[in-house]
């Protein structure tokens, strides 16, 4: 009776930690970069997961906008060079290649679905025929990229936060404080007390 007891104990204790456990990394998840990530280039980002499986990750970081210009990206592209709007930093990897976010309530063609209303879309697609500021679009320039089991290695040694993503978090009106927002709180790790000098006498007495 009383090891039947001692489990249900056990289990119980272990119920609070599983709730709360974070949702393992998929697309259309959220990466939140933790305090650990010091020095990082990744310090304090979000970035959105585009693919997840076995043979690697990709990501867009969803909360780093820049002052480039996109006549600095392609200045020989008509159609392009026309937009005004912002670009956002997306990741390390291809640093010169664009990439886009849209989000639409309805589906469209040609494009994957990642989340919500949030689709990967075609760059050159959606400007061709609107080359100014279209509304629900964000450009990436470079996007995050992880080699099969590296992502995992980098979670599991507490660098990443896994939230899940929303049409509203990935399409912030202030990506500047979507960090914050979403980082988990520092850790409150209970305070063990030494033993005194007089306690561990006693225990070594005894």
């Amino acid at each position: 009776m009383s090891r039947i007891l001692t489990w249900l104990v056990f289990a119980a204790f272990l119920l609070p930690a599983a709730a709360s456990a974070d949702p393992t990394p998929a697309k259309g998840t959220l990466l939140v970069a933790t305090e650990q990530l010091r020095g990082d280039i990744f310090v304090q980002t979000v970035i959105l997961l585009l693919h997840y499986d076995e043979t690697g990750a990709v990501g867009l970081v969803v909360n780093r906008p820049t002052e480039v210009g996109m006549d600095e990206l392609v200045a020989d592209d008509d159609a392009l060079s026309g937009y005004t709007g912002p670009i956002y930093w997306g990741g390390p990897v291809q640093i010169n290649s664009l990439h886009a976010l849209m989000k639409s309530e309805k589906a469209l063609e040609g494009a994957e679905s990642i989340v919500d209303s949030v689709y990967v879309v075609s760059v050159n697609d959606v400007l061709e025929n609107a080359p100014k500021d279209v509304p629900g679009l964000r450009l990436f320039m470079g996007f995050a990229g992880w080699a099969p089991g590296q992502l995992d290695h980098e979670i599991a040694r507490g660098s990443w936060h896994v939230v899940p993503a929303s049409e509203d978090l990935v399409f912030a009106k202030d990506p500047g404080r979507l960090w914050k927002q979403l980082v988990p709180p520092p850790e409150r790790r209970a305070e063990v007390r030494p033993a005194e000098p007089d306690d561990r006498a006693e225990s070594i007495s005894s």
